[in-house]
């Protein structure tokens, strides 16, 4: 496992080790591929929208592209946009 490179990464790291039951996620992590599933996407857009923002993450991000890296980024650049 690769270490955070965000305080956004880490503390999404740790709402899908939270949710999915994983011991450790990182970056290149695939949220489906590590178990999450459409309920679970869900409880992770309320988490990310309860830290974040209304705006911090929508459904067809994760989706398109469901790697921790990734989806904070996504994260990362709407609170710059805001």
């Amino acid at each position: 496992m690769t270490e955070a490179k965000t305080g956004t990464e880490a503390e999404l790291a740790a709402m899908w080790r939270d949710l999915l039951g994983v011991p450790s996620v990182g970056p290149d992590d695939d949220f489906f591929k590590a178990g999450g599933t459409s309920l679970t996407a869900i409880k992770l857009l309320q988490r990310v929208e309860k830290r974040f923002g209304p705006d911090a993450l929508s459904p067809d991000t994760l989706y398109d592209d469901p790697r921790l890296g990734s989806v904070a980024a996504a994260i990362d650049e709407s609170a710059r946009h805001e």
